[in-house]
C-alpha cells in the first residue's frame, strides 16, 4: 500500500512543448507563405510574357507546375526528415536551399 505522504497523481512541473500552443504560429506561417506565393504568380506571368516572350497559356502552365511542385515537395521533405535525416538537419538544409535559390 502507498504511504499517505505520496500523492496519488504526480503532476509534472515541466511545461509541455508543442501541441495547441504552437498551432497559431504554424497557421500564421502557412498563411503568409501562401499569400506571398499567390502574390508572386501574377507578376511571374507578366515577367515570363515580357522577358521570355512566352505565350500566356505556356506561362500559366509553367507556373501551375511550379505551384504544384512547391505544394508537394514539403510532403517529400517530411518523409525524408522523419525516416532518414531528422527534423532539425532537414530544416537547416531546406533553409539553405531556399536561400541559394533566392540568390540564383
Amino acid at each position: 500500500m502507498e504511504s499517505p505522504s505520496e500523492p496519488l497523481l504526480s503532476i509534472s512541473k515541466t511545461k509541455a512543448k508543442g501541441g495547441l500552443r504552437t498551432m497559431p504560429f504554424i497557421i500564421a506561417n502557412e498563411a503568409f507563405e501562401k499569400m506571398a506565393s499567390y502574390g508572386l504568380l501574377p507578376n511571374m506571368i507578366f515577367y515570363l510574357k515580357e522577358e521570355y516572350n512566352m505565350e500566356v497559356a505556356r506561362a500559366t502552365n509553367l507556373l501551375f507546375i511550379w505551384s504544384a511542385a512547391t505544394n508537394f515537395l514539403p510532403v517529400l521533405g517530411a518523409i525524408v526528415a522523419d525516416s532518414y535525416v531528422g527534423r532539425y538537419p532537414m530544416i537547416g538544409f531546406g533553409s539553405i536551399a531556399s536561400l541559394l535559390v533566392i540568390f540564383i
